[in-house]
């Protein structure tokens, strides 16, 4: 039997063998049949991880309540696992705003709880540039709903076209608060929102709910 980090490994090995066959695929023709077979076999050992290194009750309590976990791929899964262990320091953030006096509160808000990989886009469209070129990815993305050119909600649909991106946790940031509108932005697929003025706490507490390593603020 594997250890809980050697099967960590296995699965993080596995995930980038995949996302290169992927890729693969859509580039090659000749040997399309057995690049898919590679990737089912793939697909199979890495749900058989997934139902190894499932959370106890506790510890799925922090998975995004908005999402049910039957409609999770086995990559998305194994996604939301490393999520889980990354300390501040490593969260990878995307703030999203063309205001930039809230880009600079956010910034102050994230650096506090000891994050600090922090970029900055000031519309949807240079946001959405910034991610299919980050490398690593953005691990958070906040987001604001209403912007020139591209909206939050075309960002994040944006971003999870990009399979790399299925286990990074969106946020919308917004002055929307009609309950109807953000319902419908969470049945699209956002994982939370946060409603303008943002206070430190509430935000630190959506963030944790999502990297446990990072400190609620009380």
């Amino acid at each position: 039997m594997f250890t809980k980090p050697e099967l960590l490994e296995i699965r993080q090995t596995l995930s980038q063998k995949r996302a290169w066959i992927s890729k693969s695929i859509a580039n090659n023709d000749l040997n399309k049949a057995e690049l898919e077979q590679n990737l089912q076999t793939i697909d199979s050992v890495l749900q058989k991880i997934t139902q190894q290194l499932k959370p106890s009750n506790s510890e799925r309590n922090i998975v995004n309540h908005y999402i049910s976990e039957k409609t999770l791929s086995p990559i998305r899964q194994a996604a939301i696992g490393r999520r889980h262990e990354l300390a501040p320091c490593q969260i990878r953030v995307l703030v999203v705003d063309d205001d930039q006096a809230l880009c600079d509160l956010l910034a102050l808000y994230l650096t506090s709880a000891g994050v600090e990989q922090i970029d900055f886009a000031n519309d949807g469209m240079r946001a959405i540039n910034m991610m299919y070129e980050a490398n690593p990815i953005y691990n958070l993305v906040l987001c604001d709903w209403n912007m020139p050119s591209k909206s939050g909600i075309d960002v994040h649909n944006a971003m999870r076209a990009a399979e790399r991106y299925s286990g990074t946790t969106f946020i919308l940031v917004t002055a929307v608060s009609e309950a109807k509108q953000i319902r419908l932005a969470i049945d699209d697929g956002v994982d939370d929102y946060l409603i303008k003025p943002i206070e430190q706490s509430k935000l630190l507490k959506k963030i944790a709910r999502f990297f446990p390593q990072v400190k609620a603020g009380s």
